[in-house]
């Protein structure tokens, strides 16, 4: 069921202006920000209203809830411009052939395994954008290419065939009491890359969700996850 109580474009609006005011305090463009709205749970009815609002890129968390949703958004918005649909979340192996086709990039890169997955099932036919997933803190069990492998994962990455790196994404630890901390070792990764990786454009910096993204900003951050700040609170409807 839509929640008729979310203000679409109010909301959009609202995430822009602090989106802006954070690039401003930084010392840089509000243009140099994107905002990905991640719309985890919420149905399609509702996508659709944020992008007939002037949402251009979209997030999803999992390949089973997003292959129906995105489909059902692009048939309410035959005649309109579709927005950039992102694979936000974890992606395993044996999903690879769902989300191809479904989104446009995949953002959760963090296995040779699972790149080589998404190559074969491209199996040439189209080239895929993806961002390099990277973790910095000390949870074992979360995904990300640990900082330290960073270097000889990308020199592989790079041999496999019909992938494009555009960059890197990251999620702060759970409860950091200093997430710029984090954002901060993730751009210098990034620079560091770009340096031994010249012909890779890590032009995409996604860092930042609705309680971080302002300190993501200051690090140079050119992406930024939000959800329940732009879409209300999470819903368990059909999509």
């Amino acid at each position: 069921m839509l929640n008729i109580n979310v203000d679409l474009a109010g909301n959009l609006e609202r995430v822009r202006d602090e989106i802006a005011a954070a690039a401003m305090h930084a010392g840089r463009r509000p243009d140099e920000v994107t905002l990905v709205g991640v719309s985890k749970t919420q149905p399609a009815a509702l996508v659709a209203q944020a992008v007939r609002a002037g949402l251009r890129h979209v997030g999803e968390n999992r390949v089973q809830e997003a292959t129906d949703k995105i489909a059902t958004v692009r048939q309410l918005l035959i005649g309109s411009e579709l927005p950039v649909f992102h694979m936000v979340g974890h992606l395993q192996t044996n999903k690879c052939g769902a989300a191809i086709g479904v989104f446009d990039r995949v953002d959760s890169v963090d296995s040779l395994k699972l790149a080589q997955a998404l190559s074969r099932r491209l199996n040439g036919a189209s080239e895929l954008q993806v961002l390099i997933e990277v973790y910095v803190g000390d949870d074992s069990s979360r995904p990300g290419v640990r900082p330290p492998a960073m270097v000889d994962f990308v020199g592989q990455l790079v041999e496999v065939p019909n992938l494009r790196i555009d960059g890197l994404m990251t999620v702060a630890p759970l409860g950091a009491t200093a997430p710029r901390a984090a954002f901060a070792q993730v751009r210098e990764l990034k620079e560091t890359l770009s340096h031994m990786f010249p012909a890779v454009h890590f032009g995409v910096l996604s860092m930042g969700m609705s309680d971080d993204y302002r300190e993501a900003i200051l690090e140079g951050s050119t992406e930024v996850r939000i959800g329940t700040a732009l879409f209300g609170p999470r819903q368990h409807s059909r999509f």
